[in-house]
């Protein structure tokens, strides 16, 4: 369901100049979908060790789908918008810097979760990144340090989760959270100043004082953490109670690199036809989700993984490294 979020908040931000349903929708997007699967990335990762496996993950899942997608998008944006390629692998294209931020985040988690306070070290780094402009893009830095507490908060704040969902009093909160940031996000309209929860900017790029940009960096984390947590409390099911629906969302859960990473030199063709232009704005925007939830669906089946999977998993045929704890278990269950 997060990335089916990602999937929708870009393709309606192709609209927002024209649409005020896609502005919002935008808008409303934008505060929480990055934190949702920033957590989630770092509930997975909480067992993940700085060794030779963690690394081997690290290179086949991350960053050898990277150069992949990289590449894909240099010569997608030299077909379809006439751009040269900058050839440059330290800073990313559209929507790819995830990969390279998850990387880091993997590579410096096991390091975060030795030292005491790591939370709080976490969140002070993080506004301190946004006193240096010089940051900016280069390997995803200032987003990687914004998101970092987040990432760190995850095998905490999904366990939690885990367990809250059981009492309906706190599905429902979740609900009211979730409806808190979209009346706002709808009360400001064109007001509303989503620059702050993307992560990427310097307080002096964002036109304001170091006090100011660090509370505006507190507000945008900690409601993005508030309704990333509210998001996943008001998902519908119960624990031990699949449905038809459930089972199919839980097995595409496992492959959401595959329409992370198709949907974006999608985006490159789409935005190089008239479709962006035709019909209604409200019409046009609904289409556009409609469209983005079935390419979410459609990429996550068998078939399209199949064929896909060369570029979405271009090491896959190599031998996985099992990690120490893999390798103890395995030791102990050979002995038992």
């Amino acid at each position: 369901m997060a990335i089916v979020l990602v999937v929708v908040g870009h393709a309606v931000g192709m609209l927002r100049n024209d649409s005020a349903l896609a502005l919002a929708i935008s808008n409303f997007v934008y505060i929480f979908h990055i934190p949702v699967l920033v957590v989630l990335a770092g509930w997975g990762a909480r067992n993940l060790q700085a060794d030779g496996s963690g690394l081997s993950k690290i290179t086949r899942q991350l960053i050898a789908p990277y150069i992949v997608f990289q590449l894909i998008a240099f010569l997608f944006s030299f077909i379809f918008e006439d751009t040269n390629p900058s050839w440059t692998f330290v800073e990313q294209t559209f929507g790819l810097w995830f990969l390279v931020a998850l990387a880091l985040w993997r590579l410096v988690g096991p390091w975060f979760r030795g030292i005491k306070n790591a939370l709080l070290i976490s969140v002070v780094i993080s506004l301190l990144a946004g006193l240096t402009p010089s940051i900016g893009d280069f390997l995803s830095l200032s987003r990687v340090l914004f998101f970092l507490p987040m990432f760190l908060i995850g095998p905490w704040l999904v366990d939690r989760i885990s367990e809250w969902r059981s009492d309906p009093r706190s599905r429902a909160l979740g609900l009211v959270v979730l409806s808190a940031g979209l009346t706002v996000v709808i009360v400001f309209g064109e007001n509303f100043w989503r620059l702050p929860f993307l992560g990427n900017l310097s307080y002096e790029s964002l036109e304001v004082s170091n006090v100011e940009g660090m509370l505006w960096r507190l507000l945008a984390m900690g409601s993005g953490l508030l309704m990333a947590a509210g998001f996943m409390l008001a998902l519908p099911g119960r624990p031990n109670a699949p449905t038809g629906i459930g089972n199919f969302i839980a097995d595409a859960g496992r492959d959401t690199m595959y329409p992370y990473l198709l949907h974006l030199p999608l985006l490159t063709v789409v935005g190089a036809t008239p479709f962006v232009d035709m019909g209604h704005p409200t019409l046009r925007t609904a289409v556009f989700v409609a469209v983005a939830t079935i390419l979410c669906i459609v990429t996550v089946w068998r078939p399209v993984r199949l064929l896909t999977r060369p570029l979405v998993e271009p090491l896959w045929f190599l031998p996985r490294i099992p990690s120490e704890h893999e390798r103890l278990k395995a030791n102990s269950n050979s002995t038992s």
